[in-house]
């Protein structure tokens, strides 16, 4: 299998292969998911003690997801600069750092400027931990690497509502971050054992602000790149409407209970995971085009089948089944498209990987972010609203893919087994 030096072989920085362990990189780009949404159950408690509005508590949600957005369009490309592990020890010694100082917030005014801060350095692990897997490997292993990383990633914000009640059965909302806190002590120390220097002085470019921009406007313009960055960002709006639609169009058009969305929005995970693991079993036998395209079209069409459902008007025949489905196909195509989508990203943008990682992953996030609001702003009263707005992306997905077919002839990993052609 070549590798980034070319030759088959993991870099080397003067006679030492570098190998980072891939337990070491989940944890460290895992955590920063899993802090997104892990005080929801204590949202209520937090704006009574901090004597702020509901609406106030729940921008700190959205300000830690723009951090993560800008976290990784930051620490990618100045990682090509100056190597992965600065930013990783930076990113995750602040990330410890912030969570202390969320736990001891006085107002909800100062928690909601921190977290912006404290989710940008979670951005720092995730943009770097996914350069380190492109630094060190490509084809089916990088391939298989990523789809480890896309399921803890999208795991943890779906886990973690529930981790922090376990965690409030204990005592307040401030524990919560407390334990954050702890876990990023865990990332350092994960950071120093397992995660070594990637990027070796001879691949790295200039540091400065203009020479990032440069790489920037040079990756950008680079059509096989693009294709992966504008798919992201058309595929994760999609599912990113389901984020924030979901709740409230399932629990009032349909009635059922906080207890049974709770259950829908957990299997709904499990269909994405598992459709990640099944990537990672099939990458290494079915082209990772073809993968990425069969995931793409599953999203594409059972977000359609869900559209045809609201306009028929059966979101007012009371039963959950067929949307439930719907979406646990929408949820499985994300898990199946991310992997390689990732893959094939830093393939194309292996010039500059680290300002690659963070295109593709900062930028989709960002724009997810942006379009969450979607369905609450039209309205959620009705199915129509949410369905509507994920066909629109995921099919604009689908049609970007047809129209820039030949921008990519000649992508794909360096490694053999897994062309896209065969």
């Amino acid at each position: 299998m070549q590798d980034v030096d070319g030759v088959g072989r993991a870099p080397m920085i003067g006679r030492r292969r570098i190998r980072p362990q891939l337990a070491a990189l989940v944890f460290v780009t895992g955590i920063g998911p899993l802090a997104t949404d892990t005080y929801l159950p204590a949202m209520p408690a937090m704006a009574r003690a901090l004597g702020g509005s509901a609406a106030l508590v729940q921008l700190t949600i959205t300000t830690y997801i723009i951090g993560l957005a800008l976290g990784q369009l930051l620490a990618g490309p100045l990682s090509d600069g100056a190597g992965r592990r600065p930013y990783l020890l930076g990113g995750t010694a602040g990330f410890a750092v912030t969570s202390a100082a969320c736990a001891l917030a006085p107002s909800v005014g100062l928690l909601v400027a921190v977290r912006l801060l404290h989710g940008a350095l979670a951005g720092f692990g995730i943009a770097c931990g996914r350069a380190v897997i492109s630094d060190t490997a490509r084809g089916v292993e990088a391939a298989q690497k990523y789809g480890t990383l896309a399921s803890i990633t999208m795991l943890g914000p779906v886990i973690a509502p529930g981790l922090g009640a376990g965690i409030l059965s204990r005592g307040d909302w401030r524990l919560v971050f407390w334990v954050l806190t702890g876990l990023g002590v865990a990332m350092v120390v994960a950071v120093l054992l397992g995660i070594p220097e990637t990027l070796p002085p001879s691949e790295r470019h200039g540091g400065g602000m203009a020479a990032t921009g440069a790489r920037i406007l040079e990756l950008l313009r680079l059509r096989p790149f693009l294709v992966h960055v504008v798919l992201a960002s058309l595929t994760t709006s999609g599912f990113f409407v389901y984020i924030g639609g979901s709740s409230f169009v399932l629990q009032q058009v349909y009635g059922i209970s906080q207890t049974t969305y709770a259950l829908v929005f957990t299997v709904n995970a499990l269909a994405l995971v598992s459709a990640s693991v099944a990537f990672r079993l099939l990458v290494a036998r079915v082209s990772i085009v073809r993968l990425r395209d069969a995931g793409v079209g599953l999203t594409a069409v059972a977000a359609v089948l869900l559209l045809a459902v609201a306009l028929a008007g059966r979101d007012r025949v009371g039963s959950i089944a067929v949307p439930w489905v719907l979406l646990s196909c929408v949820a499985a195509g994300i898990g199946l498209l991310n992997p390689p989508t990732m893959a094939l990203a830093q393939e194309a943008g292996h010039a500059a990987r680290g300002t690659a990682s963070a295109l593709v992953g900062g930028g989709s996030f960002l724009v997810g972010a942006l379009v969450t609001p979607l369905t609450g702003l039209v309205g959620n009263h009705s199915m129509l609203p949410m369905a509507g707005f994920m066909a629109l992306f995921l099919c604009l997905a689908v049609a970007w893919l047809v129209a820039t077919r030949s921008w990519t002839a000649v992508e794909g990993p360096a490694d053999p087994a897994a062309d896209p052609t065969r």
